[in-house]
């Protein structure tokens, strides 16, 4: 039988040395560590009815102008499409759960792509809020919805640079990813790691910015996509990642 690069046979053979930054190899290996609250999801499954009322995950509800479609896609690995509908401002967002706080520590990942990158906004982010329509109201000198918030937004309003962008402290972060350019259909992986009231985002293991949030307000991973023309927006997520230590 031919040897096979397989958990548990080969753990060294895992990960690829490219593709995923050792930072994420690291909370993986704390997952279900009961001193620390943590969270993955690879969006595997099917349901027959609306995400997510009608599914078995335990998602707060969506939140959109017009209808958002928000749902698991038929894709090899699982993949959650956070879809708006085809009138420009439509809008489609999720959350998770407000269950980090930066005074322990927090650290987020996920890894996403856009299908299609003209006239359209996204962001991808933690956030203070699970109602909020969009975390960051202007993208080019950064105003914001959310009172605290931290993370990664694009908005060809503005221009064609995925920006970091942070609210809620004394300095707040806005840095474009110099080192990265947004490709339609490609995807790339975002970290946002936050210790107190300092918050930093890195775009495929590379530092794009860094500033300071509220450490003291509970956080949630987000997901938010926004048409800005007469056509369907669409931000994929393959896998979501947030970890942070347990209070005692």
């Amino acid at each position: 039988m031919a040897d096979i690069d397989f958990l548990p046979r080969k753990i060294q053979n895992a990960f690829s040395r490219s593709a995923v930054p050792e930072s994420v190899k690291a909370m993986l290996v704390l997952h279900g560590n009961p001193e620390y609250v943590s969270y993955w999801d690879d969006f595997l499954g099917d349901s027959a009815g609306t995400w997510p009322a009608s599914a078995n995950w335990g998602y707060p509800a969506t939140v959109g102008t017009g209808t958002e479609a928000i749902a698991l896609t038929a894709a090899e690995g699982g993949v959650l499409d956070v879809t708006t509908s085809g009138s420009s401002g439509d809008t489609a967002g999720q959350g998770v759960g407000l269950h980090w706080l930066g005074n322990n520590g927090v650290y987020m990942a996920a890894r996403c792509k856009a299908p299609t990158i003209t006239s359209f906004k996204f962001e991808i982010m933690m956030t203070d809020s699970l109602a909020d329509d969009g975390a960051v109201l202007v993208k080019s000198v950064p105003s914001f919805t959310a009172t605290d918030c931290a993370g990664f937004v694009f908005d060809t309003t503005d221009d064609t640079n995925v920006t970091f962008v942070s609210n809620g402290g004394t300095a707040d972060g806005n840095a474009d990813a110099t080192n990265f350019t947004l490709v339609a259909g490609t995807y790339f992986i975002v970290e946002i790691v936050g210790q107190n009231d300092t918050v930093a985002g890195y775009i495929n293991g590379q530092l794009v910015g860094s500033g300071n949030i509220d450490g003291a307000n509970l956080l949630s991973p987000w997901l938010y996509a926004e048409a800005l023309s007469a056509s369907a927006r669409t931000l994929s997520c393959d896998w979501i990642l947030c970890i942070g230590p347990r209070s005692a």
